[in-house]
């Protein structure tokens, strides 16, 4: 039997043609453990639970992933793809901090954990070894070793650590070690943090803030400390590119300092436009076929695939071919 109940929760050992969903009032309150051990294990449809648990292994799950409680996938082997975006009432965690020099940068489709489609939790959500096909919305959100196609919306606080992502609009920011950022899109209520990053070695890591789209041709979609150099005109520089502006003040706010935003705002500094402009339109290629894919005849799937690869780097690609599953 694929699910069966083993004491106060249901366990998920096989692959289901449909939905997991709870058949009965007690149901409703057991959690679901998903273990497929040696056998990759693949839901067709969508999975709600009290709180999900993804065991180590290959989990694919083709609908949306709902959950009342947390989301948990362990650290381990194997990728879990959830393919129709993530909510949780509470929170996400996934996997463990791995070696920066190797995690997502030797080769990408060895990540812990692959979504296509956004992300939202009431809580916090804590990502290891993790590619985000689309957004984050979150109170809290921590992105160590990860890389987020999309945008990152926290209320409260964010910390990009070896991380890169599209952009983002929280009240703290916190960048540690090699970053990056697909768009020169950022706002916070507090001035962003530049802090080193302590590696598994011990090693620390200085902190610096890229412009992916300015060496794209040169390093992968995350960055680490050797694909960088001083003259590298990805530079992002704290004291230059993120300024204090004043903007409408927020009316559900008591604080002093509402009025206050530190913005990302490169204005004209990097010269050429026409290479950002075009790993732009690359990037966002990208972005709408994997996301239009499954939406696609079998025959314009192979045609839309097709174009855009021939714009992408290698990197690019390998997200690209692992999301369109």
């Amino acid at each position: 039997m694929t699910i069966s109940e083993i004491g106060d929760r249901l366990v998920l050992t096989g692959s289901v043609d449909g939905n997991v969903f709870p058949k009965t009032e007690k149901e409703t309150l057991f959690p679901l453990s998903i273990k497929p051990e040696d056998n990759p294990i693949q839901i067709d449809g969508s999975v709600y639970a009290r709180s999900i648990d993804i065991g180590t292994g290959s989990v694919t799950i083709v609908g949306p992933i709902a959950s009342r409680g947390d989301i948990t996938v362990a650290a381990g082997s194997g990728i879990f793809r959830a393919l129709a975006g993530i909510t949780s009432l509470s929170g996400f965690v996934v996997g463990e901090k791995k070696q920066s020099n190797r995690q997502l940068v030797e080769n990408i489709n060895e990540c812990r954990t692959l979504v296509r489609g956004d992300i939202v939790c009431n809580q916090s959500i804590l990502l290891n070894d993790a590619i985000v096909f689309g957004s984050i919305n979150a109170v809290n959100c921590t992105l160590v070793n990860s890389i987020v196609l999309g945008t990152v919306h926290c209320s409260d606080q964010l910390s990009v650590e070896m991380s890169s992502l599209g952009g983002y609009l929280a009240n703290t920011i916190i960048f540690r070690g090699v970053c990056a950022l697909y768009n020169a899109l950022g706002e916070s209520c507090d001035k962003p943090q530049f802090l080193p990053y302590e590696d598994l070695d011990g090693t620390l890591v200085p902190s610096s803030v890229h412009l992916y789209p300015a060496i794209r041709s040169e390093s992968g979609l995350r960055l680490t400390a050797d694909q960088v150099t001083d003259d590298s005109l990805s530079y992002l520089y704290p004291d230059v590119d993120w300024i204090a502006v004043q903007a409408e003040p927020d009316p559900l706010s008591d604080s002093d300092n509402s009025s206050m935003r530190w913005v990302l705002s490169i204005g004209g500094r990097i010269a050429d436009f026409s290479k950002i402009n075009e790993s732009l339109i690359a990037l966002s290629e990208m972005l709408r076929v994997g996301f239009e894919y499954s939406h696609y005849n079998t025959e314009t799937r192979a045609k839309e695939v097709e174009g855009v690869l021939k714009r992408l780097t290698r990197p690019e690609a390998a997200i690209l071919q692992a999301v369109c599953y």
